[in-house]
């Protein structure tokens, strides 16, 4: 056993070059061994995990503040700057993940998100410029952070700058941004739009208030009811808005009149009544009653924004009631008395004949009041004009 050992261990008896080569042959293999120790040491240490810390509340810090503090831990910061609302917050951590308290090992990153500060630190100049220029800036510069200007509602005057054009401001141009500002405007509705006072038209037959409004370019409608013991018939009994009020020229007023009595045999009395459309410029409409002789007779005839028409009429049995835009024919129904003067819900229906395309009524079907003895006539558009 020893003579087997001595040949294998390095020993005084042997030569010189053999026992230089063993001496070298164990320190490799002791080489060896020792760093496969420090391999298994680490790698058993790896599974064990490195230790672990707790993330500490760096919100609101100043970042080399905050950086300091996870160190201290043995954390990572990884850092993301972004624009904020509040101007105070320049340089200070706003957020963080893992959140404030988590465990997490040693060596791990935490995002911090900090602040440079507001986008906008001054009010702009807003003044001569447009409402809608202005808002869209402002989302335009504040669409990746938070908004710093408010605009509250717009205040709207009548001005000589155009409509839509900014013409004060609070606060002023320049004014620094300490927090979440609101910018109070005041916003032109161009010049201030033509006024006229209302005349009165109470007491007036009619076909006079009629004619008065046409001559003064108001638009008008019409309300008819029966007559009171103390009142006339066929007369315009109340209106509103009242006398001697100023309106906006191109607003409309509304008469109320008695229902006329008694109405001669051959005549009719009744109501036409049509949807029209918003016209951008006044047109001119005219309503015409031509009788079965022949006779022609203009009921109204103006200047009109559309919107609606309510006209009272009183014209021989079977005339026709042509309704004109701009002299072409856009409308025209027959005059016939009710069969039943008294019954409810005796309804001529009214087909539009516009030639142009225009809609001058929902359906292109209305219902024509009680009273109203007018029954469509069926021609095509076009037929049958006057």
């Amino acid at each position: 056993m020893w003579d087997r050992m001595r040949t294998v261990v390095p020993s005084r008896y042997d030569d010189p070059d053999v026992r230089l080569f063993k001496t070298l042959i164990f320190a490799l293999v002791g080489a060896v061994f020792l760093m496969v120790i420090a391999g298994l040491s680490t790698f058993l240490f790896s599974l064990r995990g490195a230790e672990e810390t707790m993330v500490p509340d760096v919100r609101d810090v100043v970042l080399l503040d905050a950086m300091l503090s996870l160190q201290e831990r043995g954390l990572v910061a990884n850092v993301e700057v972004r624009y904020s609302a509040d101007p105070a917050l320049a340089g200070r951590v706003i957020g963080q993940t893992p959140q404030a308290g988590t465990l997490v090992r040693a060596g791990k990153r935490v995002a911090l998100t900090v602040s440079r500060g507001a986008r906008v630190d001054r009010v702009g100049t807003y003044v001569g410029r447009s409402i809608t220029e202005v808002r869209a800036e402002l989302r335009a510069l504040f669409a990746a952070g938070d908004q710093t200007i408010l605009l509250g509602d717009p205040q709207y005057v009548f001005s000589d700058q155009e409509p839509g054009t900014v013409i004060a401001q609070s606060p002023t141009p320049g004014t620094e941004i300490t927090a979440i500002t609101e910018v109070a405007l005041v916003v032109s509705r161009g010049p201030d739009v033509d006024r006229i006072e209302l005349p009165s038209f109470i007491g007036l037959p009619y076909e006079t208030a009629i004619h008065r409004l046409t001559q003064s370019s108001i638009p008008f409608r019409f309300e008819v009811r029966d007559a009171e013991d103390d009142e006339r018939s066929g007369l315009v009994v109340s209106q509103d808005p009242e006398p001697q009020a100023e309106v906006e020229v191109g607003s409309f007023v509304t008469l109320t009149m008695t229902r006329p009595s008694p109405v001669p045999d051959d005549e009719v009395f009744g109501m036409i009544e049509r949807s029209l459309p918003n016209y951008p410029v006044e047109v001119e409409l005219t309503l015409e009653a031509q009788s079965p002789a022949g006779e022609r007779e203009v009921i109204f005839s103006m200047l009109h924004p559309g919107i609606e028409l309510s006209v009272p009429y009183q014209v021989r049995e079977n005339s026709s009631l042509i309704l004109y835009r701009s002299g072409q024919e856009i409308f025209r129904a027959i005059a016939r008395r009710p069969i039943e003067e008294d019954s409810v819900g005796d309804e001529d229906s009214v087909e539009d004949e516009d030639s142009v395309g225009d809609e001058d009524s929902v359906g292109d079907e209305d219902s024509v009041e009680d009273e109203d003895p007018l029954a469509a006539d069926e021609s095509a558009d076009g037929d049958e004009a006057p």
